[in-house]
Formats: C-alpha cells, structure tokens, sequence
C-alpha cells in the first residue's frame, strides 16, 4: 500500500482526491492553498502570500520525502512546478497523464503527436505526474485531520500586479456552438457566422488557426487540446477539416453536425450529420430557411 501526496489548487482539488482515492492508497496527504472538504487523511493548508510557482516548488521539494506518489493536476502552473520538482529530486515525471493504475510501479497512457495517437508509459516509484481530470467526478468529505502550515519564502521574481482576464464568452456553458475553421476565407465573412449563431441562439467558436494565427477571434473561442473543451447539445462544425487536435475539443457533444466541400474529411467519421457543400452557400441558406421558419 502507497502514500500518495496531492498537491491542487481548490478548484482542481476534489477531482484530484477522486483520482488519488481510486488508487486505494495507505495514506493521502493533501497541500492546497485554502480551506477544502476532501475526504483526505491530512489536509494541510499552506499560506504562500502571492503563491508564486517557486514558492510551491520549495514547498514541496521540503514534503516530498517519504511518498510513493506525488499527483497534481494537468494545469500551466502545477506542469511547471512538478517538472522542476521532479529535476531537482531526480525522480520519474509524466505528464498529462489520462488515467493510472498500479502493476509494480505505475503504468499510465497519455496523448502523444497532437493526440494522434495514445502511448503507455511505466514507471517505478517513488515518481511524480500530472493528470487530465475531466474523466474524475469530484470526490467531497471531510479531512480526518487539517494543518495550516505557515511557509517563508523569499521568490526572486517579486509579483508587481494581478489582473482578471476579462473573457468575452464561457464556451462550457453553451448548448449550441457554431465553429468555424479554414474553409472560411476572410475575416469579414465572420459576419454571416455570427448571424448564423444569433437565430440559433448558439455562440461562436473555432479552431486553433482561425484565432492564434488570423487572430480573426479571441483565444477563449479556440476549441480543442489547447482551447476550451465543451459539451454542447449541438456543435455545428463549419469549414472544419476535423483534426484530431480540434476533435477532442468537443467529442463530448451530443450532435455534431459539419458542412465540408470533401466527403473524406476526417471530421465526417465525427459527426452525426454531414453535408458535402461549401460553407458559402450552405450558410446562406441555413440563415433564409431559419427566418423563413420564424416568421
């Protein structure tokens, strides 16, 4: 039987626990940032001040001794903080792990090539990894027992100023999505996207091109690996080709609907309805008909 170690923020924490709890560990000491109700055998409160990366790092490279497992989630901050925690202990990371079991050691799959393809990776302990909770439900109870533990730490980066991004739109809470990707040809022609979306009472969405290399839309509209993943009860995919870094974006839709000029696009093995055409005159008509109907 194994200690595990679960480092989170709050918001991540009660699926994490879930993930650490499915492994039926001997012991499972917790380290976040605030007051939390999870059914841990030690819930130890750390007051980091600003709670810089380097402070965590510090933090846990001090409590890391004597675990056979140490699990945080797959976010930018926690992926950065095992790697070098990992460097500095020398011990085995993985990262971005799917799921985890136990068989003289660990074994875990994890995404590789841009989600291509699935890779099994086993490793001894004591080791360190990071984990996709979206496949954990969130697990809540009470901590057996809770320490607030005061840590000093001195960063060299000192943090000037915090500012909330101001995001225009939360895809996760949308019913109806209308994406949009390469096959629309200019920015300006985003207007008959948007019309499109407004009868449906859907929002706008795309692939990773259409907002981090046209910039034709914000990032917080990017769905796929590296955007947002949503579950929308319809996902209208238009001029989208279907690559499965975009795909895994929105797999958990309950229809997916795509318009695209070539019959063997990969994004028809994906969708519950195809029509072969081009966005430019299957859109026009989806807006008349739409109207037409409502009046």
């Amino acid at each position: 039987m194994m200690r595990i170690l679960a480092i989170s923020d709050k918001i991540n924490l009660p699926r994490l626990v879930a993930a650490a709890k499915s492994l039926n560990p001997k012991e499972l000491v917790v380290i976040t940032s605030a007051e939390a109700n999870v059914p841990a055998d030690k819930l130890i409160i750390a007051k980091l001040g600003d709670g810089l990366n380097e402070c965590w790092v510090k933090l846990v490279e001090e409590q890391l001794d004597g675990y056979d497992l140490t699990m945080m989630p797959s976010t930018r901050n926690f992926k950065e903080i095992a790697a070098r925690i990992a460097a500095r202990k020398e011990i085995p990371y993985l990262s971005e792990v799917l799921d985890v079991r136990l068989e003289e050691g660990i074994v875990v799959s994890r995404m590789i090539f841009s989600g291509r393809g699935i890779e099994v990776l086993k490793t001894q302990l004591p080791a360190i990894l990071t984990l996709n909770l979206d496949p954990y439900e969130p697990l809540e109870g009470q901590p057996s027992s809770v320490e607030e533990l005061e840590f000093n730490c001195s960063p060299q980066v000192k943090l000037l100023e915090r500012r909330e991004k101001e995001a225009e739109v939360d895809l996760t809470k949308a019913e109806v999505i209308v994406s949009v990707g390469r096959g629309l040809k200019k920015k300006e022609d985003l207007d008959i996207i948007r019309e499109l979306a407004s009868l449906l009472g859907a929002e706008v969405a795309c692939t990773r091109p259409i907002s981090a290399d046209f910039k034709w839309l914000p990032e917080e509209r990017h769905v796929g690996m590296t955007g947002v993943r949503v579950k929308p009860k319809v996902y209208l995919a238009l001029g989208i080709s279907g690559q499965i870094q975009h795909v895994v974006g929105f797999r958990d839709a309950e229809t997916v609907v795509a318009v695209n000029i070539d019959p063997e696009a990969p994004i028809s093995e994906v969708s519950d309805y195809m029509i072969v055409g081009d966005l430019y005159e299957v859109v026009p008509k989806l807006i008349e008909e739409i109207k037409r109907r409502k009046s």
